[in-house]
């Protein structure tokens, strides 16, 4: 019969365990805000023209060159402009590269989330390895903190993931999949001695 206590206990505590570490690394390090680094600019509603008087924008001073449009898009950035109260252009303020500054922040952060959950999944697993296990109570306890290191070890990859270069997503995987495997197979001979 299935005793429902050990399977709470054990998910509580995996539960509890991948939030911890979720929390310790938002204690030690905040994530970047978009706002810190992208402000929201609100431009002027155009003025409509009667249909008589309907003509386009003038022209401005110091108009882009397409090779500082070029430069600007492969820096990853975009133009921006100021504008008049018709809604027209009145000059070229130049390239913002907020956007790109911020998805590099974003990468760093998730670079540093994912080496700090890594770091305490591996403690977690440590943790439920070592405790020893002669009392039930133990074994339950130490299986939960291994799946609660499984689970942040998996929180922790799946927010780096995408930012991994090619060759690095397979070796991670494949590290994580042997540690996986490893702590399946030490579980299940220590249940079938039992």
């Amino acid at each position: 019969m299935v005793d429902l206590r050990r399977i709470a206990i054990i998910f509580v505590i995996m539960v509890l365990f991948a939030i911890l570490v979720n929390a310790i690394i938002g204690a030690m390090y905040v994530s970047p805000q978009y706002d810190d680094f992208c402000k929201d600019r609100f431009y002027p509603e155009p003025q409509k023209l009667v249909p008589s008087e309907m003509k386009s924008c003038p022209t401005y001073d110091d108009v882009p060159s397409q090779e500082e449009l070029n430069t600007c898009s492969d820096d990853k950035g975009y133009p921006e402009y100021t504008y008049d109260l018709n809604g027209c252009v009145s000059e070229f303020s130049g390239c913002n590269y907020c956007q790109r500054d911020f998805n590099l922040a974003m990468e760093n952060y998730n670079f540093i989330y994912f080496v700090l959950s890594s770091i305490l999944a591996i403690i977690g697993i440590a943790i439920g390895l070592l405790l020893p296990t002669k009392h039930s109570l133990n074994e339950w306890i130490a299986t939960g903190f291994m799946l609660g290191g499984l689970v942040a070890l998996f929180f922790g990859t799946f927010t780096y993931y995408q930012f991994m270069g090619r060759f690095l997503k397979p070796i991670i995987i494949l590290l994580e999949l042997i540690i996986v495997i490893y702590l399946s197979y030490r579980t299940l001979r220590h249940e079938m001695k039992k």
